[in-house]
């Protein structure tokens, strides 16, 4: 076994018999130099099997080289019985601590090209970090016959690069592992390319290849997420739009893409008639290689009208809420600016919609359209650059709300024939400031009707559709957290944009697929590991 030296070990307790009222005491021998480190004295409950050890500040780093030593690591259990101590058990287990070489090497939103080059005599150990864009490791040195495991498997090619494999725990949660014949070990998250000297490795599934022409897929690392699952029975997306066009005998006309769709009101006026199909259709339109990729096309699928002739707002949200089985969990996209929807009909108050909104957060999350009030946008708001708009300042209030701005392109290139973003910036019009929780691409394709008609959809109106398509596959991942646990590993794992953490421009950041959902599988495989690292130290 082989654990980083800011990590942490596992100790396995299940063959001593009862641990409750007993200690262990935990040394670790450096085997090289003979140092000893007391890594000091755990109490034992009832019924405890593993013991879990943080390594962090407790062994000497400047004695540890990138390779690292073997350490004999030393368990004595006791329990102390009429003044003496009584051993019940002792045990040794000898491992690997290591150093990384140079920390984590990070990327941004835009194409990221890292290497890494066969080094001297001694082998290294290195954490690349790709946070948007298709990101690549050119291996300079290396063949493909140099890989010893790639995930705990013995080989690595682009047939099963993909699979998950065994994933690496380290800092709260799980990265690619790849071991090379010279001992160097590299850990990697958001990466898509591995580049060796004699074949290059595509490690995104092979879902929709239409999704190589959209952007927000690339800047979010939604191909990343993909891997892990492209939504599930367990989350609903529920669309608080304007729904769908309509027939003649108001039956709703909508693409075969979204034939999955329940949707629980009448058809919307003419005037708004692509909209709520927009919006949809970024979130869950289905892979079928032509048309439009959705982020979420697995997760069954709502539609309300909210606007003209439709549902009120606060009845379409008890009804979706209605509507999930109890394992489910609903995350509703919101495409709704202004202060109209708190007080949206004279029988129901403000009051009303903050209970309602409030005894949701156990099974719902609102991501919530922050406003289009600049001087570019459909809502003129004199207050757009120091605040968000309407129900998106209820995520100053309510754990389970995420107002969303819009992050648009500043240009675009192509590489290995997918397009990514060469800049972002937030939109001229996008509200921000004061309540502002995440940014999420705008200006995305999307079907904009029946007939397949692709277009461009913008505003905000596009952002918050990307954000709720990954917090369903985020939840998907892990259902068993609460609207307010996914909105913190939404913001924790973003991909930081502007001034160094929290802003009033881009909130926490840019979503960021991968990222949440690795950390969500690691507390879904192991939360005691994955919990030991608070979200600051997202990797300690």
């Amino acid at each position: 076994m082989q654990v980083a030296h800011d990590g942490a070990i596992r100790i396995d307790l299940k063959n001593i018999g009862p641990t409750g009222g007993k200690s262990a005491q935990i040394k670790a021998v450096d085997l090289e130099n003979g140092n000893t480190y007391d890594l000091g004295m755990q109490n034992l409950h009832n019924i405890q099997e593993p013991l879990l050890i943080d390594l962090r500040g407790r062994l000497d780093q400047a004695q540890l080289g990138e390779v690292g030593h073997d350490f004999s690591i030393q368990v004595v259990v006791q329990s102390h019985e009429n003044g003496n101590t009584v051993v019940h058990d002792q045990f040794n287990q000898t491992l690997t601590i290591a150093n990384a070489s140079t920390g984590i090497i990070k990327g941004d939103e835009t194409v990221n090209e890292f290497k890494h080059e066969r080094g001297g005599s001694t082998a290294a150990i290195q954490i690349y970090q790709g946070l948007g864009g298709t990101d690549s490791i050119t291996l300079k040195g290396f063949s493909q016959n140099d890989v010893a495991f790639f995930n705990g498997k013995n080989k690595l090619d682009n047939t099963t690069a993909s699979e998950l494999g065994q994933q690496a725990f380290y800092g709260g949660t799980v990265f690619d592992s790849l071991v090379l014949n010279n001992g160097d070990e590299i850990y990697m998250q958001g990466i898509e390319n591995l580049h060796f000297d004699d074949v290059s490795i595509n490690l995104s599934p092979r879902l929709d290849d239409q999704s190589r022409e959209q952007w927000n897929i690339q800047a979010m690392d939604v191909n990343g997420a993909w891997r892990f699952n492209t939504g599930n029975d367990n989350v609903i997306l529920a669309s608080l739009d304007t729904g769908f066009a309509g027939n003649a005998d108001y039956t709703p006309r909508f693409h075969s893409d979204l034939a999955g769709v329940n949707y629980r009101n009448r058809w919307a006026s003419t005037s708004h008639n692509t909209h709520g199909h927009n919006a949809m259709s970024v979130m869950s339109s289905a892979h079928r290689g032509d048309d439009v990729a959705g982020i979420a096309p697995d997760a069954p699928l709502l539609a309300y009208n909210v606007y003209e002739n439709g549902m009120r707002l606060h009845t379409a949200i008890q009804d979706a809420l209605q509507q999930r089985q109890p394992h489910q969990k609903v995350v509703f996209q919101g495409g709704i600016q202004g202060n109209s929807w708190w007080n949206h009909s004279p029988s129901r108050q403000r009051r009303d919609m903050e209970a309602l909104l409030e005894s949701s957060e156990e099974h719902g999350f609102f991501a919530i359209a922050a406003g289009n009030g600049g001087p570019t946008g459909n809502l003129t708001d004199p207050l757009y650059s120091q605040r968000v708009s309407g129900l998106a300042h209820g995520s100053k209030d309510f754990n389970n709300i995420a107002s969303v701005g819009a992050l648009t392109y500043t240009g675009t290139s192509w590489k290995d024939g997918v397009i990514n973003p060469t800049g972002t910036d937030l939109a001229t019009y996008s509200n921000r400031g004061d309540g502002l929780t995440l940014v999420a691409p705008t200006n995305s394709r999307a079907l904009a009707d029946a007939d397949g008609t692709v277009r461009t959809f913008g505003g905000t109106s596009a952002a918050n559709p990307n954000l709720a398509g990954v917090a369903a596959l985020v939840w998907s991942e892990f259902s068993d957290l609460s609207g307010g646990e996914l909105r913190e590993i939404l913001t924790s794992s973003a991909t930081d944009l502007g001034s160094g953490g929290y802003d009033h421009t881009f909130g926490h950041g840019l979503v960021n697929a991968e990222a949440a959902i690795r950390r969500t599988h690691a507390l879904a495989q192991n939360p005691d590991l994955a919990l030991l690292w608070s979200h600051q130290d997202f990797l300690a």
